[in-house]
C-alpha cells in the first residue's frame, strides 16, 4: 500500500501518459468535474497516479492553483483506496468553486464511486 506522499511516482506528468488516458481510458462526468481513468498494464505498479487539467476559464491563477491543491490533497489522502494500477486525469469545469478540502473531497469521492474505482 502506498504511503501518504505525493511524489513523482504519484504524478502523471509525461504527455504520453495523458494521451494514453484520454485515448484508451474511460470518462465519467459530474457537475463540476470530469474524470478520465485508465488501468495501466505494467506489473510493477507503484500506486495510482494523478494528472490535472485546469483551463483558464476556471478563474485566475490563484483560483486555479488553489483548486489543484485541493484535488492533490484529496488524492494524496485517499490514494490507498484506489486501484494501484490506475491512472487518472481530473478536469475541472468552469463553475468549480470549492471553499475547502471537504467540498473537494466529497465531489471527488462521489465521482470515484460513480466510476466504480473506489474501494471501501
Amino acid at each position: 500500500m502506498p504511503g501518504f506522499a505525493f511524489g513523482r511516482r504519484a504524478r502523471l506528468d509525461a504527455p504520453l501518459g495523458y494521451r494514453r488516458v484520454f485515448s484508451q481510458g474511460r470518462r465519467v462526468s459530474a457537475h463540476r468535474l470530469l474524470l478520465w481513468h485508465r488501468k495501466r498494464d505494467d506489473a510493477g505498479a507503484s500506486g495510482a497516479r494523478l494528472g490535472l487539467s485546469v483551463g483558464g476559464k476556471i478563474g485566475n491563477a490563484v483560483t486555479r492553483n488553489r483548486l489543484k491543491r485541493l484535488v492533490r490533497e484529496t488524492f494524496r489522502l485517499r490514494r490507498g483506496q484506489l486501484d494501484v494500477r490506475e491512472d487518472f486525469v481530473v478536469c475541472l469545469r468552469p463553475g468549480c468553486r470549492w471553499k475547502d478540502r471537504a467540498a473537494a473531497e466529497k465531489d471527488l469521492l462521489d465521482l470515484w464511486k460513480k466510476a466504480g474505482i473506489l474501494s471501501s
